[in-house]
């Protein structure tokens, strides 16, 4: 009973976080029907970082062309979600989708990692700055 207790305070934070995402003009995500792949999105970030943090790519802390393993990896993840799209095709797919856009899947996930925060110095101000208050980690 407390798990569950402590698991629903934790989804009621993210379904707030994605309800306050505005789209296009006064379309906002919604959060309660984007939650279940939002806890994916999630999940996803946490388990491939703690995967990427196994390889030797990682462990050796090696700089590339300035970016740190930990820069590279959030980068990449947010590189598999640049997509196009019009506003007419998001405002359909806001009202019919379960999954948010795609760019929401990439600042959603990520500004809710610590690591994402360590690795590119995000303070207070900064645009995907969360409070650790409300910042969601279900693992």
């Amino acid at each position: 009973p407390q798990d569950r207790k402590n698991f629903e305070a934790k989804t009621k934070l993210m379904i707030s976080q994605y309800d306050q995402y505005v789209v296009l003009d006064s379309i906002h995500i919604r959060g309660r029907a984007t939650l279940g792949e939002n806890i994916g999105d999630l999940g996803g970030v946490e388990l491939g970082y703690a995967a990427f943090q196994k390889t030797e790519q990682w462990k050796s802390k090696q700089v590339i062309r300035g970016l740190t393993p930990d820069q590279r990896y959030f980068l990449a993840y947010a590189y598999a979600w640049m997509i196009q799209a019009t506003d007419e095709y998001l405002a359909a797919r806001v009202m019919s989708d379960y999954h948010a856009p795609a760019k929401y899947r990439v600042i959603g996930p990520l500004s809710n990692n610590d690591k994402f925060y360590s690795a590119f110095g995000v303070k207070p101000g900064d645009p995907m700055y969360r409070a650790d208050s409300l910042r969601v980690s279900l693992w």
